[in-house]
């Protein structure tokens, strides 16, 4: 018998169903799109026209009917994925398996030989039930259905003999682009209109680097005639923001940034990311701070100087006081206005040219394995990732770490800096990392001669007298004398204060 196969009910249960072969077309042609820029468009249209073949089944028209219930028809996907192309498509099966799940598998060999028996384990044991397990059945009803495997890729994006780290992001960054397709077109059919006319999320502005960064420089044009700073901090300030731009021609890969505080590197930064974005025809820019008190300081002050030229959407605040975390929202409600359901909208897969966000919400989402956490790591090939205050990066993430950031300057195109005062000395590293990564962990500085800025901005001078133990009295003294125009004395307790 042959059957209308459906890849999703009518919305609101009722209206037109998705017929099974707009969706998969529809989902195969958007993760072309999206891996496109890293060179897996054709693994990516494989996974996407592949990913829910398992709807090719009665069981699950019945699923749609309210009949049936725990039913898997992912894992018929990966398994006609691999019988298909082997492992010039082993990235691909990862994605279609855990396209609902999560990504499932870190051993190849494991992988391997379950695909050998035709049948995936899920990390956690299930008891749904395969939708299909005929792959001739499902093959036909794919041509029944007007389509066709796509061509092979000439090789996947996984390979299994890359080191951990680099492969498992090669993985994620696949996934990403499928399961990010396919969030957005099953959105587009459930918030579509009855008569099954899709209704799209407004999508992300460009980054118009050349403008943004004409509209930075006129602002610290501004700040340098209208502050009462001293010749020295205007002269380090200076100095430090022309050095971004002149190293910002440099090509792609790691940098690091070693700075005074005070010295504007806030400002200096973001004039580096959009030079560099001019001259390399980067999309985007990611700005990572551990804090959200400087999060929310430098997202009001990179509003004020491009928010009234380049939009209201130009800048993405994604953090869990911005009201777009993951999982904000799920619900919208009468008070949530246009912009606020807008900028959630865009925080799900970082659809913005400016994202300001938290080092958890980066770095969870590089080693992550669940869809709607890896969805927007396809958005960061050839971007530039601005890292601040590193000194904070736990010790034991180090290496792992580094060698994802590594991958993701080598093989997507990505600018990588490291930003801090107190540069960590990752550099020793280098070995350690490339286990994980083959490129290592090799940054090139942005201010070579860092050390003159240090002395240029000195302050203070710090003398050490720990030859005796000092009463209180004796202390308060020394604090007292008249050559002391400013003293700082830190004390452990605050009744010792």
């Amino acid at each position: 018998m042959k059957h209308a196969y459906l890849a999703h009910s009518g919305r609101e249960g009722h209206g037109r169903p998705e017929p099974l072969k707009e969706h998969l077309e529809l989902v195969a042609q958007r993760a072309a799109r999206h891996a496109k820029v890293f060179g897996a468009e054709t693994e990516a249209k494989v996974a996407g026209l592949l990913h829910d073949i398992g709807k090719y089944s009665e069981l699950f028209l019945r699923r749609l009917q309210g009949k049936e219930q725990g039913l898997d028809h992912w894992s018929p996907g990966a398994v006609f994925v691999w019988h298909s192309y082997q492992h010039n498509a082993l990235g691909a099966t990862l994605a279609v398996q855990g396209h609902h799940l999560g990504l499932q598998h870190g051993c190849v060999d494991d992988l391997s030989q379950e695909l050998a028996s035709g049948r995936l384990k899920d990390a956690q044991p299930s008891e749904r039930r395969v939708t299909e397990s005929d792959l001739k059945a499902l093959f036909q009803r794919l041509r029944d259905d007007g389509l066709d495997r796509p061509p092979a890729p000439k090789q996947s994006i996984f390979n299994s003999e890359t080191p951990p780290a680099a492969g498992m992001l090669d993985a994620r960054m696949l996934f990403s682009a499928l399961v990010d397709a396919d969030y957005l077109e099953t959105e587009a059919h459930f918030q579509g209109e009855l008569d099954g006319t899709k209704r799209y999320r407004p999508e992300g502005s460009g980054l118009e680097a050349e403008r943004a960064l004409e509209f930075v420089r006129r602002h610290v044009a501004k700040l340098q005639q209208g502050v009462d700073s001293s010749e020295d901090v205007s002269g380090i300030r200076d100095d430090l923001f022309r050095a971004c731009l002149t190293a910002a021609d440099q090509p792609p890969g790691l940098f690091t940034l070693c700075a005074p505080t005070g010295s504007g590197k806030t400002l200096a930064m973001l004039a580096f990311a959009l030079r560099h974005a001019v001259q390399h025809d980067l999309r985007r820019i990611v700005m990572v701070i551990p804090y959200l008190t400087i999060i929310e300081q430098t997202a009001r002050e990179y509003r004020k100087i491009l928010q009234p030229f380049l939009g209201d959407h130009y800048l993405l605040e994604h953090h869990s006081l911005a009201g777009t975390r993951d999982g904000q929202g799920d619900k919208e409600t009468d008070t949530e206005d246009y912009a606020d359901q807008t900028a959630r909208l865009l925080a799900e897969n970082w659809d913005a040219p400016l994202i300001v966000t938290t080092s958890v919400q980066c770095l969870e989402s590089l080693f992550a394995n669940r869809p709607s956490a890896c969805r927007k790591l396809h958005r960061l090939a050839r971007s530039v990732i601005l890292f601040d205050e590193v000194q904070t990066l736990p010790p034991k993430l180090a290496v792992p770490t580094l060698a994802t950031l590594s991958r993701l300057a080598e093989r997507y195109g990505t600018s990588v800096v490291f930003s801090t005062a107190t540069q960590p000395a990752f550099d020793h590293l280098d070995v350690q990392v490339r286990k994980y990564a083959p490129a290592g962990w090799q940054p090139r500085a942005i201010v070579p001669q860092a050390d003159d800025l240090f002395r240029r901005a000195r302050r203070t001078e710090v003398s050490w007298d720990v030859a005796e133990p000092l009463s209180w009295e004796e202390v308060a003294n020394a604090l007292a004398k008249e050559e002391n125009e400013q003293v700082l004395c830190i004390v452990n307790l605050k009744r010792h204060a």
